[in-house]
């Protein structure tokens, strides 16, 4: 017998919604709240600073300076991080001695530095997975890192000075400029070279840049003011772009979709953007202070450029080969700088985040 009233008694469909409500804030609980402190994620940049030996962690979404991470080594000029940014790799340009140091990202602290048969060149170069690390010497050895053990795997000889280097997408081939103004191929595994040596048309191409599938690679040439554009398949330099008497171009970095490359004139103190698919000039974007290179977020709706601050009065075009002794000869205590861009209006956001002397080529998320 029913001792209750049937007028006391709520409907299935009443007492589900009251059920639902009452766990409505538990389940809010276990959904991130995008507007909640503890749940917005930090973006990390990190920018090595020649002139002090050490890393610069920065959040790059509010552009403050998080933390330093010293004693990397003697003036770290490059840094590359693993594809799932558990490790990042510092090339210590020396001269006191080679090595490449390893940072833990989990404890931002140098685990390990692996020395290298001469001094590592400032162009350090990640496979595309993440496997090995190449590392050109001033002893014209090609020294491979495994990334697992943090060991030197193999070394093999190169048929002459190296300044810079790239690797292809398959991560089976490295383009390796040379100081006598010619670029070729060889084996990543083997170090067999794969074609004859090309004249860039160009002098000084202290930096390269390769398109995602490997067909065209690019020669920033910092003596003669150029950037020549060379087809990998027809082996051949295509083109061959004029940027204004004095320009310097130190370096040259693709955006994320490989649409535009960012080339930084330190002689000039301005940003070239080329446009990829025509490989013409499209802007040029005044910096207040000489450029060195610029970094780009994941999305590329933002760029990181790092510059010279008043470490740029030491300089005057061209500077030819001398951009990497220069560093050494830097007075410690100068500031330079990380200057946020935003890529669609090309102009500056926020504050720019000061570090010490010489903050060079930097990782972003």
């Amino acid at each position: 017998m029913n001792t209750h009233p049937s007028s006391t008694r709520w409907p299935r469909a009443v007492v589900t919604l009251l059920m639902a409500a009452a766990l409505l804030p538990i389940a809010r609980l276990a959904v991130a709240d995008p507007l909640a402190p503890a749940a917005v994620a930090r973006h990390l940049g990190y920018v090595p600073v020649s002139g002090e030996g050490a890393v610069y962690v920065i959040d790059t979404a509010t552009q403050t300076l998080l933390k330093k991470i010293p004693d990397v080594g003697s003036h770290p000029t490059v840094l590359r991080m693993l594809p799932d940014r558990s490790k990042i790799y510092v090339d210590n340009f020396g001269p006191e001695r080679g090595e490449i140091s390893v940072i833990d990202t989990l404890t931002d602290t140098v685990v390990k530095k692996i020395p290298t048969h001469g001094l590592p060149f400032a162009s350090i170069q990640l496979a595309p997975d993440g496997r090995f690390l190449y590392v050109p010497t001033s002893a014209s050895l090609m020294q491979v890192i495994d990334t697992r053990s943090d060991r030197v795997v193999r070394s093999f000889a190169l048929p002459g000075s190296p300044i810079a280097i790239e690797v292809g997408p398959d991560g089976q081939r490295l383009y390796v400029f040379f100081s006598d103004n010619t670029v070729a191929p060889f084996d990543a595994q083997t170090g067999a070279q794969l074609r004859p040596r090309l004249p860039v048309q160009g002098v000084g191409p202290d930096w390269g840049a390769l398109s995602a599938d490997g067909r065209k690679l690019y020669a920033m040439n910092e003596l003669s003011d150029s950037i020549s554009v060379i087809d990998t398949q027809a082996w051949a330099v295509v083109k061959n772009l004029p940027l204004p008497p004095g320009s310097a171009p130190v370096s040259g970095t693709l955006t994320p979709d490989g649409s535009q490359l960012y080339v930084c004139n330190i002689g000039t103190r301005d940003i070239s953007i080329i446009d990829t698919r025509t490989d013409t000039l499209v802007k040029v974007v005044p910096t207040q202070h000489a450029p060195v290179v610029v970094g780009f977020s994941a999305d590329g709706r933002r760029a990181y450029l790092s510059d010279l601050g008043a470490a740029s009065a030491a300089f005057s075009a061209p500077l030819g080969g001398t951009i990497g002794l220069a560093f050494f000869s830097f007075l410690p205590g100068l500031p330079g700088h990380v200057v946020t861009y935003d890529t669609r209006s090309h102009q500056p956001i926020g504050r720019p985040v000061v570090t010490g002397t010489g903050p060079i080529v930097g990782v972003y998320d």
